[in-house]
């Protein structure tokens, strides 16, 4: 019998040793992305970096042993800190498609997407010359989760003349993720601009 039980108590600790093995975020993959934040001239982007990771790993450590999302967490790490922003930004927002997520796991998902997009926002866009007030804004909303206050200034931004094809693409991704239909209601009012009269 005991040894019975002794084998059933090394099971139970092997797979709670493996669940929590599965339910975190890679580690190394943490500490390079933080180190590259930190690294940065903008200061700002540790700062954000610090508030990701750490919403990063509490998804991870809520989702138990859910390898796909734990998959996308890594790979949004991952493009971050490779400068692949556009794929950075596509990761973190399919956390929120995923299914059979509880409301407190989709609410860090979408906080996780928020904050992602406040990094790339503040790394792409943070010297844009004439949009430095804009891209402030939208970066405190977006880590507040106050995402209507993000949408005009993000509008502004995406009109902003000096931005490069790669920022306009960048741009464009967050615009319509958080404004949807903005580039449709900017064609309305140049249409209409274009009229005699206006």
């Amino acid at each position: 019998m005991k040894k019975l039980f002794a084998i059933f108590a090394a099971a139970v600790m092997v797979c709670g040793v493996n669940s929590n093995a599965l339910a975190q975020v890679d580690a190394g993959l943490v500490a390079k992305f933080l180190d590259t934040a930190k690294a940065a001239s903008d200061s700002q982007l540790g700062t954000i970096a610090g508030e990701l990771t750490g919403k990063v790993q509490s998804l991870g450590t809520l989702l138990g042993a859910n390898d796909a999302i734990k998959g996308t967490l890594d790979n949004t790490l991952k493009s971050l800190t490779g400068g692949k922003d556009s794929a950075a930004l596509a990761h973190a927002f399919d956390l929120v498609k995923a299914a059979k997520l509880t409301p407190d796991q989709l609410g860090i998902a979408k906080q996780v997407g928020n904050l992602a997009s406040a990094y790339v926002v503040q790394k792409n866009f943070a010297t844009l010359e004439g949009s430095q007030s804009d891209v402030a804004t939208i970066v405190k909303s977006l880590r507040e989760g106050k995402l209507t206050a993000a949408v005009a200034p993000l509008k502004n931004v995406a009109g902003n003349t000096h931005l490069t094809d790669g920022q306009k693409k960048l741009v464009k991704t967050v615009a319509d993720k958080y404004a949807p239909g903005w580039q449709k209601a900017a064609g309305a009012v140049d249409a209409i601009k274009k009229l005699p009269g206006f």
